[in-house]
């Protein structure tokens, strides 16, 4: 998905101008206002933005998108139209965000506020808004660090201003939409046809995950495929919408691979969690520090000849309090949430180097190597995943435990294991990893 924003509207309603991202190749993509089933614009592009790639570090270009009819507020703020890019078939959606979206919504309300005293009221709200509560957010940075907060009650169900999240039960923020649409993968198949397209797909990651093991098994390598549930799906009894279980995509990927040893679903671990504490974080679609340490252990166990014992001697005795990536979305500042970490006793004597870095700008073919000397598992191990993976700063991500327990440790962010790599530095094991909302798109 690209990422990029509409920071302002002309006065005559007839330009939008902003950034957007660029495409993996540097592409630029193709912009336009979409209104059901019409588009409309013409773009020039500008240069690149470079307080977007300070502030998000992504390759951008700035853009103005002009109209032969002026934009209606109504439409913009209800979605009805939206501005989206594209990049080789692969459409996002470019939300409003700054001075655009207050003087959209400022416009809305002098067309139709028809009740007395109501425009002034929420005109003089808006005005309010216009020096947001991110401007003070470092004046309590301390405070929220060391856990003094305060607790607002909000409806379960409200959604994000780009429609990307929700808020669930127990102040649980959940992704539901996206790029991946995440909410519409959970209905049954409804047609002859969408069951014939489910089975495809899933069939087809059950292929890649056969040739992966075979490949990887002629070359004495062994293999893990991972596949890891949604937090819309393993804390389904706390989601702002009815969830009756996995997608059926997950579910029956499941079922064509029950009698594979070298394929590892975390549905089960988590449908089944009977931790004290919270196996994800409340604020973010990741896993807790609890999530990720059971991960990491039933990958050590699944991992032939990897000491099991690695990991027994840890405890999560500490407190911290982090943000999470879901919270900006709703009120665009960081929400405090509350997590039982490892003391600093635990992995003490590790010195975790990183040898090697590349970013295209993005984190989809990023590749990173770190070495640890002190590490108790003296293997090297390769990794083809994602953001459950992620940095080794965090014990949320699987990084920080395989960078703490193996000596050598790669990721490569990508979907599909490459095998060239693989014969070039002749790894101990390779895990290739993959989030639920994800196996809609399976790997070529």
């Amino acid at each position: 998905m690209l990422q990029g924003y509409i920071d302002s509207i002309s006065p005559d309603k007839l330009s939008l101008s902003g950034w957007v991202q660029l495409g993996e190749k540097g592409e630029e993509p193709a912009l336009r206002l979409e209104s059901g089933t019409e588009c409309a614009g013409v773009t020039h592009f500008g240069a690149e933005r470079p307080d977007v790639r300070s502030a998000r570090g992504v390759a951008n270009v700035s853009f103005t998108l002009t109209l032969e009819d002026p934009v209606q507020p109504e439409q913009l703020i209800s979605k009805a139209h939206q501005v989206t890019a594209e990049v080789n078939g692969a459409k996002s959606f470019i939300p409003l965000g700054g001075n655009a979206y207050h003087r959209m919504l400022a416009d809305f309300v002098k067309a139709a506020a028809a009740v007395p005293g109501a425009r002034k009221a929420v005109l003089d709200a808006l005005d309010a808004k216009e020096s947001t509560l991110a401007t003070h957010l470092s004046e309590v940075r301390k405070t929220a660090e060391a856990g003094e907060l305060s607790f607002l009650g909000f409806p379960v169900g409200l959604r994000s201003s780009d429609d990307i999240a929700q808020i669930g039960m127990d102040g649980h923020l959940f992704l539901t939409g996206g790029s991946n649409a995440l909410r519409d993968q959970y209905p049954e198949p409804g047609t002859a046809g969408q069951e014939a397209k489910l089975e495809a797909t899933a069939s087809k990651w059950a292929a890649v995950i056969s040739d992966n093991v075979r490949a990887l098994g002629e070359l004495e390598i062994p293999f893990l495929q991972v596949v890891i549930p949604e937090k819309l799906t393993a804390l389904r009894h706390l989601a702002p919408l009815p969830i009756p279980g996995p997608t059926p995509l997950f579910r029956r990927l499941d079922e064509l691979m029950a009698d594979e040893p070298r394929y590892l679903s975390f549905l089960q671990l988590f449908e089944n969690w009977t931790g004290e504490l919270s196996a994800w974080q409340k604020n973010d679609t990741h896993c807790s520090p609890a999530g990720s340490l059971a991960m990491a252990k039933a990958l050590l166990a699944a991992l032939p000849g990897c000491d099991q014992q690695a990991l027994d001697h840890v405890e999560l005795s500490d407190i911290v309090y982090r943000n999470g990536d879901l919270a900006g979305k709703f009120f665009d500042i960081p929400l405090w949430d509350k997590q039982y970490v490892p003391g600093p006793e635990v992995f003490a004597g590790s010195e975790i180097k990183l040898v090697h870095s590349y970013s295209p700008g993005h984190f989809v073919g990023s590749h990173n190597i770190w070495a640890n000397d002190a590490a108790p598992i003296k293997k090297k191990i390769v990794v083809f995943g994602n953001s459950f993976f992620g940095a080794v700063t965090s014990p949320t991500r699987l990084s920080w435990w395989f960078a703490r327990l193996f000596s050598e440790y790669h990721l490569k962010w990508e979907n599909n294991v490459d095998l060239d790599y693989v014969k070039d530095v002749r790894p101990d094991y390779v895990v290739s990893q993959t989030i639920e909302r994800f196996l809609i798109r399976p790997p070529a």
